[in-house]
């Protein structure tokens, strides 16, 4: 996985703590509409998290997913995104 880098930030890389069930997805993309760093695609009419480099650790995807298909894990010692400017 390659990580892009933006001026001001720094990215730690901390493996895959967004899952999305597909068996339990319907597709109907509020995780989609709600993530601020579009981090959550829409693969074959399921939500799939797809651009981890853009998560801000909201964990919006998970609150706003009110079926349950959505693991979300903050990683001990966090990992993501680390901003310069407060």
């Amino acid at each position: 996985m390659s990580y892009k880098k933006l001026e001001g930030t720094t990215w730690t890389p901390g493996g895959e703590f967004i899952k999305i069930d597909p068996e339990i997805c319907t597709g109907c993309k509020d995780c989609v509409k709600v993530c601020p760093g579009g981090v959550i695609s829409m693969v074959n009419e399921k939500a799939k998290a797809t651009k981890y480099e853009n998560c801000c650790e909201c964990a919006s995807c998970w609150f706003v997913c009110t079926i349950g298909a959505i693991r979300f894990s903050w990683p001990k010692g966090g990992t993501g995104r680390k901003y310069r400017w407060g």
